[in-house]
């Protein structure tokens, strides 16, 4: 790193800092602006923010060592969870405006009642807020950051650690979700300019795409699908975790149902429309425009960097493939673009700190602070509350980086912790029956489940295979939320009642909805779904193959994604014209209902 390289940095960091702050009086207005923007956000504002979010510092480190690994399809635990976040975009994002809430949390107290409801209300706001934020903001983008700037500028690890964070959380704290999704679409733009620039410089140093294809043609490392096992055993083999990703993680992890981040800018949005909109444009951004650059430089990494030069310190126990990524910036990069490379890292790394740090301190405040401490204050004072709040977290954060060693053990971590409590977040907006306990229940038995799992496989004779494991987490917290559901009191009849006429959930309702609310069909929402998520998966399998020289395969996939998206255009059109039709009809009825 020369001084070219730490000027374009600067650079970077004060044009960041000065939109961040230049927002601060409008997040100053109230905390509706701070944490939910008055609700005015356009769609591509949205959808960008969230796509910068998850366009972390972590993330081209650990797409490198999954394909490292496994080879291009294992990605796959990246893409599965483009079916979850498709159902948000043509079911999820309607539910969400229509509860009427700032954040996800406060939805326990739209959905449920009395004081099991508070008590939910209160422990989502920590757990989630507090304990599960803090660990996944160290243990993923601060940690890939880290990596990052030791591998380039030879900083200690103390030291990346407390500056990026501090750095993100001075801006953050001031400037609210205004100024989050504000610097997010500048820090995207120039997050996706590095990643383009690296793999372009990456493939030519390999010698192009058809010398990488032609070296790597024997060795798996360009199959899009796991292989198929040889010898029966399913469970145990890559498409037997191929089939618990499809099958099984997609709608059991936390955000079966659009998740925290989502739904903040879900209901940041100005209307449904532009709410299904901006995750859409998320799903396009994050899944199909991001994924091909990171691919590509992996398997040039192949080539360039065999796995005995990632050896970590400790030696040959451990080989770290996420510091590919880094190590290709230094070998590779001139003088100049190691600084617009190092600035695109901190512009992926301060996007998803800064949404977390918003994200977490909404939780703490609105869920915790203000709805069992003071609940009369003024909104300065709240806002006051808010700023020290994303600080405490972003110490939290510090903490937890110190002990992480991979991003993708981390990564496969979260998953599998939040797994059983999937299924509960999905049934509250299906099933009439789920109540507060269903979901403490859930929460409170998946870390012992995670904790016991290998001596539980072990005492039932099963393979500890990445199926196997998934599946259990689901079926040991079934076995406790399933009970508790049954066994405790339902939801009062008139909470579930008023929830039915404002929401209009699909599912099973009718032993508590009033008869007056007429729920429109969701069967055209579903099939723009599956058509949905096949059209996206089609729209980032098709460019790459393409890529790399197998012509009909691509040529395939590009034809399965234009077919798919023609008829999502053409179904959500007239969907979105029969609701028109029908919306005098439709406030009457909810007028009568409540």
């Amino acid at each position: 790193m020369t001084w070219v390289d730490w000027a374009v940095v600067a650079g970077f960091c004060l044009a960041s800092v000065a939109l961040g702050t230049w927002m601060t009086r409008r997040a100053s207005r109230g905390i509706e602006s701070y944490f939910a923007s008055n609700h005015q956000l356009p769609w591509w504002l949205a959808g960008t923010s969230i796509a910068a979010t998850a366009f972390s510092s972590d993330t081209p480190l650990l797409v490198t060592g999954m394909v490292r690994r496994r080879g291009i399809w294992g990605v796959w635990e990246v893409l599965a969870l483009a079916i979850s976040t498709m159902l948000a975009v043509f079911v999820f994002a309607k539910l969400w405006k229509r509860a009427g809430v700032l954040t996800e949390v406060e939805f326990v107290e739209r959905r449920y009642s009395g004081r099991a409801a508070a008590l939910l209300r209160g422990f989502k706001a920590v757990y989630w807020g507090l304990f599960y934020n803090c660990f996944v903001i160290g243990a993923w983008p601060v940690t890939g950051l880290r990596k990052v700037l030791q591998e380039m500028t030879g900083v200690s690890k103390e030291q990346a650690i407390i500056g990026c964070v501090a750095l993100g959380a001075l801006y953050t704290s001031c400037s609210g979700l205004w100024g989050v999704v504000v610097t997010d679409l500048f820090q995207f733009a120039w997050a996706m300019a590095g990643a383009v620039i690296l793999a372009v410089v990456a493939v030519r140093a390999a010698g192009g795409m058809a010398e990488i294809t032609q070296a790597l043609s024997g060795t798996g490392a360009l199959n899009m699908l796991p292989p198929m096992p040889a010898d029966g055993s399913w469970l145990s083999s890559p498409f037997g975790w191929f089939l618990g990703l499809v099958c099984l993680q997609w709608w059991a992890w936390k955000n079966s149902d659009g998740g925290g981040i989502i739904v903040q800018r879900l209901i940041a949005c100005r209307d449904e429309r532009q709410a299904m909109a901006s995750v859409l444009w998320f799903n396009i951004a994050h899944y199909c425009l991001r994924m091909w650059p990171w691919i590509i430089t992996a398997l040039a990494s192949l080539i360039l960097l065999p796995a005995a030069q990632l050896q970590t310190a400790g030696g040959a126990a451990f080989v770290d493939h996420e510091l590919a990524y880094p190590k290709l910036i230094v070998a590779l990069l001139p003088t100049g673009l190691r600084g617009v490379m190092l600035a695109a890292f901190l512009a992926a790394f301060l996007s998803t700190l800064s949404t977390h740090l918003n994200w977490g301190a909404s939780y703490l405040v609105n869920d915790g602070y203000r709805r069992f401490i003071r609940r009369d204050a003024s909104d300065a004072h709240y806002l006051w509350v808010a700023r020290l709040a994303s600080w405490v977290l972003a110490a939290g954060a510090i903490l937890v980086a110190w002990s992480v060693r991979s991003v993708g053990e981390a990564f496969t971590l979260v998953l599998h912790l939040t797994a059983g409590i999937g299924p509960v977040l999905l049934l509250r907006w299906w099933w009439w029956r789920i109540n507060p306990w269903s979901e403490i229940a859930a929460m409170a038995v998946s870390v012992p489940a995670l904790l016991l799992r290998q001596h539980a496989l072990q005492w039932l004779g099963l393979p500890s295979a990445a199926p196997v494991e998934l599946a259990f987490m689901i079926l040991a917290t079934a076995c406790v939320w399933v009970p508790v559901t049954l066994l405790t009191k339902p939801v009062e009849r008139e909470q579930l009642r008023k929830f039915h006429a404002a929401v209009q959930p699909p599912g099973w309702w009718a032993p508590v909805a009033d008869r007056r609310t007429v729920v429109p069909s969701w069967g055209p929402s579903l099939r723009q779904w599956l058509v949905g998520t096949a059209a996206l998966l089609a729209t980032t399998f098709g460019p790459l193959a393409l890529m790399l020289g197998r012509w009909k395969l691509g040529l395939g996939w590009c034809a399965v994604a234009l077919a798919g998206w023609s008829y999502v255009w053409r179904s959500v059109r007239s969907q979105s014209a029969a609701a028109a039709r029908r919306e005098p009809d439709q406030d009457a009825i909810t007028i009568a209902a409540s």
